[in-house]
This record gives structure tokens, C-alpha cells and sequence, in this order.
């Protein structure tokens, strides 16, 4: 019969999900599995401002999910490390380009030849265009490459050491170099930078907690009470490390001065920074000049019938200059990126325009063009340089290179452009978002009152604006001796002096300015264009189809966005034409006051008492200060209780673990089972006390170890129980359960509260102490 016991007791041992692999049980290493997952997908974090698209997700998760399963895998079927590398770039190829590139996938699904050059060329040449594109990328070209590889490199890499290796805590280090890759090559995103931080460092403990749990139950040593005071030395140490690593963090977050926070996105030079050169609207008159009015600059061919060939889109006004871009490079419209291929303007609203450009005398950084560029190919002897050079911004659709254009150098661009005439009183202003520009001059709103009174329909009030310019205003430049002075420049004092002048003189200069400030004035996204506009009269010379433009032909006009997107060209400047001569100003007429202001009456009691000064209770600013001081002391409280919280929760994560050990072994589905749980519990908690209970030795010789008369007892009724021939009775299950929980509460009473602290949060018996498991008799 106790042979009979015996071999049911070694059968029940043999519970479902204990195959081993590696060392460790198949259950165990699926939750490892899926630990260094949330490791892993907590260090994507870093990289979502670089992208902020679904498309991220998708290739991040796709990644992260095959490089679990190929680490899984290769511990499973112990594979050599050339076959997880082999199985990591297969992976890959066959997976890169639906996900990573998936503008080349056939369908979205299957790769073709062409994403397979990309893909391949991707992870070479990725990483330099993703440091100097403009953020987000969304699904930009092959810009998914790099978090796709590194997501299956560093899961794959992650799981095979956390299975497969002696040292699983070292699979925290593929997961922190992904976090270190997504700061360094990503953008400061002080919203987030924090919460990526706890993320991250919440899952690398949960992991450490995890390891050493595991490793403590595959040692096979005695632990006496002073070792088990050691673990709970060891994790406070690790854990007050961590917390007062995090708390100083975010204490000096809130307490220093915020400075600027370096990447590698920050430090490298821009393919192009728009204010290392002056605004073309700077230079204006210079073109006009007698000498050089006359010079051929460009010759081009293929501008739509009345397009202007810009220069460069202005959209940033300080007063003073319109420039492109803003005065830092965190304006969307001041960045630059390089152009590797092409653009895709299919949602662009327009037609399709190719222009062949030839460079004459024009010698500028500014490439000349129309609408927004989908492709660019250069021509003549420095095309190669010119194409490393080439930069565009595709939120104005100005490009530019850093040495400039010369003679001789052409170039062919393929571009999307509004061509179609449209009638301004029916415009609606679209959404974009300009930067912050000044009011415009009272003077001008004078005017805009003037023109619009009649209507309050923006496209009317535009229509209006447009036309008083081309009523009122008069074009000189203001160079040669015999035109009408007109002062340069277009700062907000010039413009004024445009709106009160009679006549009112002026060039492109002025009143493209002016009305863009008016046109925003109305609510309509503007910007100002600097280019050339073909001349009414015919060229000399110039070959069938194709227009010359020479330096005279430089103009300034605006541009609006209507409401389905598209940037509408608008041409304020009046035609050219006899100029009147000036008028007066008119006189400020200054009225006196009808009669002298009475004396002021004496004052009295009330009036004194009114008069004093007010005690200050309600001075806003010092309620400002109190409401300022309490969320002051509200966010330290809330780092203080987040410190605790993480101080505690290694400490709770070890009692959480010893409570559904407990309630397991007291819901296990058999008598016998429930029987030996309950001698387990109370072997495990003699053990987190300090008694050194063998492995090996049978449960009458643990109780001995505890001492006392209960302990012996309840090992022989257990031993009565597991392996009698009849087994146990009704109800014996609830009797030693009861007993058990007895014998703790005595072996509690003589200990203080710290001893029983800890013992509550020792990992001692975490271990696999429990020596009746492996038939324990009498």
C-alpha cells in the first residue's frame, strides 16, 4: 500500500506544463516570453514623437511579436546562434516591406523587387535621413526601418538571453540600448519623457523581481534566518537606489531651470537652415537696378499659361522681415529635409507641371519652382553636388542648396501646381497654422475698413482688399531719377506710411505685405511669394515655348489657403502706370474743450476712507501665488507617494506571490493536495522565519527542526493522510488547514512586528524550501 501511495503521490507531482526547456518549465518561460515583450514594447515609447502614426504601431508590434517568437523558437528547438540570426534576417526580408516600406508593397502585403532594394538599403541609409526629416515621419519612405530591425533584433536578443542563458537579468540590456536608440535619435517630448521613464523602469524591476525569484528556487542550500535577512537587505538596497535615482530625476526636472535637452536630431546640421541667408524679400530693389534690370536670369519651359516661377514662400513676419521660416528650427516651415527620391502630392489639390529650368545669371541658394515638388533630377556638369545639397521644405514648397545655383546648371522638377483661375469673392479660408505674426498698422486697418464695410463674407472682403490695392496704388521703385521717390523695405512703419500716403507708392515689396497682413486680418491663411512673372511683351531670341525671365521680372505676390487645402496665388500689385502728384496731409484736427473742468469738491470721511489703499486680500496676484504654492506642494506629495509606491513594490510583489501560493494550495482540486499545501505553507513560513528545513528530510524531522508538540503532530497526520491505504477522510483537508493556520499564529506571538514583516516579504521560502514535496515520509 505505501509503495501503492507512493507512486500516486509521484504521479500527482507530474501536473501539465512542467516540460522543461533550457532549465526552465514551458509555463514559465511563456510568461518570461511575455515579460521582455512589455520590456520591450515600454522601450518603443522613445520613438512614438519621431512618428506619431498607426503605421508605428503596426511595425513596431509586428516587430516585437517576431522577435519573441523567433527567440522563443530557437530556445524550444535549441538552435545554434547562426540559426536565429539566419531566422532574424529572414524575417526581415519577408516581413520588411508590407510593414516598413509598405509605399512599395504590392497590395500592401507582398514585397516587391524595388521595396526589397529599398528595404536592404534601408538599414544603411536610414538612419541619417531619419535625424534630419522633418517630425512626424508617419510612414515616410523606408523611415520604419529602423524601429522595425531593432524591434526584432532586440526582442529576439532579449528572450534568448532571458531562456537560454545563466544570467537572465542581462536581458534587460537589448531593450534599454532600443530605449537609449529611440532618445538619442528621436526629439524632445517633455510630455512624455517622464512617463517613458517609469514605464520602463516599472517593467526592468518587475523583470529583476522575477529573475530572483527564479533563481532562489533552483538553489539547492540550507537558508538560515540570517541569509534570508540578507534577500530583504538586497532588495531594499536595489529598490531605494532605483526610487532615489527617480525621485532626484524628477525633482531636478521641477527645480532647475528648463534648459534645452540635446539629441542627435539637434546637434547635426540641417541640409539647409533657411536663416543663415537673407530674405529674398530683403533684396528686392537691388534687382531693378539699371545695370542688371535687363540680364537674363532663368530660361524655363513648361510654366503653366500665367504662373509666376517662385523663388521662395515667405511666412514668417517679425515686424521687420518677412523671412522663410521661423528663428529657430522649431517651426515646421524652418526645417528642411533631403529630397532621396521623391514626395508623394497625391492629396495635393492640382495638376501635374514639369518644368525644365535653365540657369542663366541667377545665382542664388533658392531653387526656383511651382507648387509642391514631387521629383527633382539635376543636370550639368555639378548635378551630383547639387542633388547631395538639395533641400526642401514641403510644408511652404520652397527648396534650396547650400552653395548655390550657377550658370550652366539645370535642372528638370516635377511638381504639383494650382493652375485653374478662380473667382475671389467665393473663396473660404482654409486651416492652416502660420506663425504668430504682428498686428497689422492702424493705418492699414483704416483702409480695410474702408474697402470691406459692405460685406462681411471673407472671399468678398478679400476681393475687396485686392481691388483697392489695384485702385489705389501706384508702383515705383524709387531708383532711377526721374521715377517717384518710394522708400524700401516693408518693417511696420513703411507699411504704414503705404496706407496713409496719397497717392499711395509703393512696389511689391509693400504691397504684397500689406495685404497679406490684411488677407490674415480677414482670417485667411497668407503668406507672401517672392518670384518672377512673365512679362507682357515677347521675348527677342527666346526659342517657341520657352519663357526668359531677366532680373526686372522679380515681383512679390501672396498666397492664401482656401478651405479644401490648396494654396491660391493672388497678385495685389497694381498695374504700372502715371503716377499723380502728391497730395497734403491731412491736418490733425485737435478740438478744444467746450468749457473749463469745475474744481474738485472737498473731500470727505467716505471719500478718505474709499481712497486708502486695499488690505490686499484680493489681490489676484497673491491668490495666484497661494493656488501656485498648493500645486506646488500637491506635485512634490505626488513624487513622494510615487517614490513609496515604488520602494513598496518589491515588497508587494513577494507578498502577492505568497498569497496565491496559499490560495492555490488551499483550492487545489484533490484532498491529498490540499492536505499537503497546508504542510507546505507551514514548512514555507518556518523558513521564512530562519529555520533551516532540509530539502531532503521528511516532514517529521522539519517539525522537529520547529520543535514543540503541534508541529509533530500535524506531520503525522499529514503522512497518515498522503499515504494511508485508505486516504484521507471527510473534512481532514479543513482540519489541517485549521491546524496550520494555528501553529502560524503561534509561531507569530513571541516575534516582534519587524521580525514578522520580515517574514511576510522573505524569499526564502520563494525558493522551493518545502522538502515534503519530494516523498517526505515517516
Amino acid at each position: 500500500m505505501s509503495t501503492t501511495a507512493g507512486a500516486r503521490r509521484e504521479r500527482s507531482s507530474r501536473r501539465p506544463g512542467r516540460l522543461r526547456i533550457a532549465g526552465a518549465s514551458l509555463g514559465s518561460a511563456i510568461v518570461s516570453t511575455s515579460m521582455v515583450v512589455a520590456l520591450v514594447a515600454t522601450a518603443m515609447l522613445p520613438w512614438w514623437p519621431i512618428y506619431e502614426s498607426p503605421a508605428f504601431v503596426h511595425a513596431s508590434g509586428i516587430a516585437i511579436l517576431t522577435g519573441a517568437a523567433i527567440g522563443f523558437a530557437g530556445a524550444v528547438w535549441s538552435w545554434p546562434s547562426w540559426a536565429v540570426a539566419s531566422a532574424i534576417a529572414g524575417a526581415y526580408l519577408v516581413l520588411g516591406v508590407p510593414v516598413a516600406v509598405p509605399s512599395s508593397a504590392y497590395a500592401e502585403v507582398l514585397p516587391t523587387a524595388e521595396g526589397l532594394v529599398e528595404l536592404v538599403a534601408a538599414v544603411a541609409l536610414s538612419w541619417k535621413q531619419l535625424v534630419t526629416i522633418s517630425v512626424p515621419v508617419g510612414s515616410y519612405q523606408s523611415l520604419l526601418v529602423p524601429p522595425f530591425l531593432l524591434g526584432i533584433v532586440a526582442t529576439a536578443t532579449a528572450v534568448t538571453i532571458a531562456l537560454r542563458t545563466s544570467r537572465p537579468s542581462a536581458a534587460l540590456l537589448p531593450p534599454a540600448v532600443l530605449l537609449v536608440a529611440g532618445i538619442v535619435l528621436g526629439v524632445v517630448h517633455e510630455d512624455a519623457a517622464f512617463e517613458s521613464g517609469v514605464a520602463f523602469l516599472v517593467a526592468a524591476l518587475a523583470w529583476l523581481v522575477r529573475v530572483g525569484i527564479a533563481e532562489r528556487r533552483t538553489a539547492v542550500v540550507e537558508r538560515s534566518a540570517e541569509s534570508a535577512l540578507a534577500d530583504v537587505r538586497r532588495i531594499v538596497g536595489a529598490t531605494v537606489v532605483a526610487a532615489v535615482a527617480l525621485v532626484g530625476a524628477t525633482a531636478a526636472t521641477f527645480a532647475l531651470p528648463p534648459g534645452p535637452r540635446d539629441v542627435v536630431r539637434a546637434e547635426l546640421r540641417p541640409p539647409f537652415e533657411p536663416n543663415d541667408y537673407d530674405s529674398p524679400l530683403a533684396a528686392f530693389r537691388a534687382a531693378f537696378a539699371p545695370e542688371i534690370a535687363d540680364v537674363e536670369m532663368l530660361r524655363v519651359d513648361g510654366l503653366p499659361a500665367g504662373a509666376g516661377l517662385r523663388i521662395a514662400t515667405l511666412d514668417t513676419y517679425d515686424g521687420i522681415v518677412y523671412s522663410v521660416g521661423g528663428t529657430d528650427r522649431s517651426g515646421a516651415s524652418g526645417q528642411f529635409s533631403r529630397l532621396p527620391y521623391r514626395l508623394d502630392q497625391s492629396a495635393t489639390p492640382g495638376e501635374a507641371v514639369r518644368l525644365e529650368v535653365a540657369v542663366l545669371a541667377y545665382d542664388d541658394v533658392w531653387v526656383p519652382g511651382v507648387g509642391q515638388l514631387e521629383r527633382i533630377a539635376f543636370g550639368g556638369p555639378r548635378a551630383s553636388d547639387l542633388e547631395d545639397e538639395f533641400a526642401y521644405n514641403d510644408v511652404t514648397g520652397t527648396a534650396g542648396v547650400r552653395s548655390g545655383l550657377r550658370t550652366d546648371d539645370r535642372y528638370t522638377a516635377d511638381s504639383i501646381a494650382w493652375t485653374d483661375s478662380v473667382d475671389h469673392a467665393g473663396l473660404r479660408p482654409g486651416g492652416a497654422v502660420l506663425p504668430e505674426s504682428p498686428d497689422p498698422p492702424d493705418a492699414l486697418v483704416r483702409l480695410l475698413d474702408r474697402w470691406t464695410r459692405s460685406s462681411d463674407e471673407p472671399g468678398v472682403r478679400l476681393a475687396a482688399v485686392i481691388e483697392g490695392f489695384h485702385r489705389e496704388g501706384y508702383v515705383s521703385h524709387g531708383i532711377g531719377e526721374d521715377e517717384v521717390p518710394s522708400r524700401s523695405g516693408h518693417a511696420l512703419d513703411r507699411i504704414s506710411e503705404l496706407a496713409t500716403a496719397k497717392p499711395m507708392v509703393g512696389d511689391g515689396e509693400q504691397y504684397a505685405v500689406a495685404a497679406a497682413m490684411l488677407a490674415r486680418s480677414i482670417g485667411f491663411p497668407t503668406r507672401v511669394v517672392v518670384g518672377y512673372l512673365p512679362a507682357a511683351d515677347d521675348r527677342e531670341g527666346v526659342p517657341s515655348g520657352d519663357v526668359v525671365f531677366r532680373s526686372a521680372d522679380l515681383q512679390a505676390w501672396i498666397e492664401v489657403q482656401v478651405e479644401d487645402g490648396a494654396w491660391i496665388a493672388i497678385d495685389p500689385n497694381p498695374e504700372v502706370r502715371p503716377i499723380p502728384e502728391r497730395q497734403p496731409d491731412e491736418p490733425t484736427v485737435v478740438s478744444r474743450p467746450q468749457s473749463a473742468l469745475p474744481p474738485p469738491e472737498d473731500p470727505t470721511p467716505v471719500d478718505d476712507l474709499a481712497a486708502e489703499p486695499d488690505s490686499g486680500s484680493e489681490d489676484p496676484d497673491r491668490g495666484n501665488a497661494w493656488i501656485d504654492a498648493v500645486l506646488a506642494v500637491l506635485r512634490v506629495a505626488g513624487l513622494v507617494l510615487a517614490a513609496l509606491a515604488l520602494l513598496a513594490s518589491p515588497f508587494l510583489a513577494v507578498i502577492a506571490a505568497k498569497t496565491r501560493r496559499r490560495r492555490l494550495r488551499r483550492g487545489a482540486p484533490t484532498p491529498e493536495e490540499r492536505i499537503e499545501g497546508g504542510w507546505e505553507e507551514f514548512a514555507d513560513q518556518a523558513t521564512d522565519y530562519g529555520y533551516p528545513m532540509p530539502q531532503t528530510a521528511t516532514r517529521a524531522e522539519q517539525a522537529a527542526v520547529v520543535g514543540g508538540l503541534g508541529p509533530a503532530v500535524l506531520a503525522s497526520v499529514v503522512d497518515r493522510a498522503v499515504f494511508g491505504p485508505d486516504g484521507p477522510g471527510d473534512g481532514d483537508d479543513e482540519r489541517v488547514w485549521a491546524a496550520v493556520e494555528e501553529l502560524q499564529r503561534r509561531m507569530d506571538e513571541p516575534r516582534s512586528w519587524l521580525e514578522r514583516a520580515r517574514a511576510r516579504v522573505s524569499l526564502g521560502s520563494l525558493g522551493g524550501y518545502a522538502g515534503s514535496r519530494k516523498g517526505a515520509g515517516t
